[in-house]
């Protein structure tokens, strides 16, 4: 069985994944990335993107997601170079902070 290169060399992944981030900000707040498969079986990598509030208005929203996923792909080539399929979740930056509030009893 072939082991995907992102998984071998996580490392130089997260490296890469880093210096493709910075071509998204500011409308970026940050990006995580975890390794794993998709529902399929299939290697993948799911990226959590957190973008600006002002990345996250309505009138912004699709134009930004697209520009990330597509430098994010464009940048990283997660199928060709590192063998694992991309999916991103995008959240605001306010939405986070909101689900790391704790919940009142």
């Amino acid at each position: 069985m072939n082991v995907p290169r992102a998984f071998v060399h996580q490392s130089q992944f997260q490296a890469a994944i880093a210096r493709a981030s910075r071509r998204v900000a500011p409308d970026v707040v940050s990006i995580t990335a975890t390794l794993g498969n998709d529902w399929r079986g299939e290697p993948a990598v799911f990226f959590m993107v957190i973008l600006s509030d002002a990345a996250s208005s309505r009138e912004r929203l699709l134009s930004v997601t697209d520009r990330v996923s597509k430098t994010m792909v464009g940048e990283l080539e997660p199928l060709e170079e590192w063998g694992v399929l991309p999916y991103f979740n995008f959240r605001s930056q306010s939405e986070q902070a909101k689900l790391n509030e704790p919940t009142l009893a």
